[in-house]
């Protein structure tokens, strides 16, 4: 009886002590929250206006979700709301160094660690939703030789609907972002370890070093081969939606269906400035819109006919990215002058200058992110 009564009260405590990491999270993880929750609305003066604004700092490199900046150290990731009012911390105190942060959408962010471990993290409440383990990949041990240069054995992305890419250690990951339950994986196989890979829609592109192997790209769903390339050329193409993506070929832009890779529609001549690339594009749900020589263009996607064009003459070494949420497009007008354009039509809507040179880094939402000068991030609206 004394055996039985001891069996019940350690299977208690084993339960008592599930619930408890249930809500204060695993040994050596803490979130910890200051200065007020971040969640709930937030409208500054200045936001939703037709004239630039500047709303705040940023820390440097941060990515935005909403309102609530987040950036990443080796230690954990951080998050603090623009302008202040909330900021929470994500730390693993006894576990490995952290690999990177990835976007899994406009509201969740997914941190992963060395040692395989994977959090999915609500931005705006700094909850975790939850937590996986990946195994280990056939490069693991060798990884562990390679000290700040082993995380070059990690590729992060995220593939429609959510599925999130992870390559590790020459081995390849594919997780449900809704629930961290993996859907399926690609092992080292005979010809070697998987060596790229790249969440590219709804398809994933992955490439062996193995002779005569070409790139496959696989459906980010099930895993199964969809097409094949020979060269690098899909990993630099830019999502568009919808079963499309862009690239930059000669100078010129080419729209590809993800499902096979068929040419949509190409134009061999489009005026890029001097080395583009697809990453500097600004994409919609409509358009693809373009920083050229004579100014900026905007094209259709659904068959690359012109929708607007506003010339534009600037001086070399000008930013080539183009910013837009599908209501607003940023561009830099010269080295220290932003200049926003409506969307729909290219019609100027405002330009600001700033104190020092400028590089458009990023927009979510209605909000964009610019560098000013060597280590300053603004966020405007």
């Amino acid at each position: 009886m004394a055996e039985r009564s001891r069996g019940v009260r350690a299977a208690v405590v084993v339960l008592v002590g599930v619930a408890v990491l249930s809500v204060v999270g695993w040994p050596g993880e803490v979130v910890t929250v200051t200065a007020g929750p971040v969640a709930g609305p937030w409208s500054p003066p200045g936001r939703g206006t037709p004239s630039i604004d500047v709303l705040g700092d940023v820390p440097s490199g941060a990515e935005l979700f909403g309102d609530v900046a987040v950036s990443v150290s080796r230690r954990g990731v951080a998050a603090v709301r623009v302008g202040g009012g909330g900021r929470w911390t994500y730390q693993r105190l006894w576990g490995d160094d952290l690999v990177d942060w990835v976007r899994v959408d406009d509201r969740r962010g997914a941190a992963v660690w060395r040692d395989g471990r994977v959090t999915l993290v609500d931005v705006p409440t700094g909850r975790v939703v939850w937590r996986t383990d990946l195994p280990a990949g056939p490069f693991a041990a060798a990884g562990r030789t390679l000290d700040g240069e082993w995380r070059s054995m990690w590729t992060l992305s995220v593939a429609r609907p959510g599925m999130l890419v992870i390559l590790h250690d020459g081995r390849l990951d594919v997780l449900d972002g809704r629930t961290g339950a993996t859907r399926w994986t690609r092992p080292a196989a005979s010809c070697g370890p998987v060596d790229e890979a790249r969440a590219l829609g709804d398809v994933v592109l992955t490439a062996r070093r193995c002779p005569g192997y070409a790139g496959a790209a696989l459906g980010a769903e099930d895993g199964e081969p969809r097409w094949t390339f020979a060269d690098a050329g899909p990993y630099d193409a830019r999502d568009l939606g919808a079963g499309r993506a862009v690239t930059v070929e000669d100078g010129g832009l080419v729209v590809r269906r993800t499902a096979d890779w068929r040419v949509v529609w190409r134009l061999p001549r489009a005026g890029l400035r001097p080395n583009p690339s697809a990453g500097s594009l600004g994409v919609t749900a409509d358009l693809v819109i373009a920083d050229t020589a004579s100014g900026i263009v905007a094209y259709r996607v659904a068959d690359g006919g012109l929708a607007w064009r506003r010339p534009l003459e600037r001086p070399a070494g000008t930013s080539q990215d183009v910013l837009t949420d599908g209501r607003v497009v940023y561009v830099a007008a010269d080295e220290r002058t932003v200049l926003a354009l409506d969307a729909r039509t290219g019609a100027v809507i405002d330009r600001r200058g700033f104190d020092d040179r400028i590089d458009l880094r990023s927009m979510r939402s209605d909000l964009a992110v610019v560098t000013v000068g060597a280590a300053r991030d603004q966020v405007l609206a």
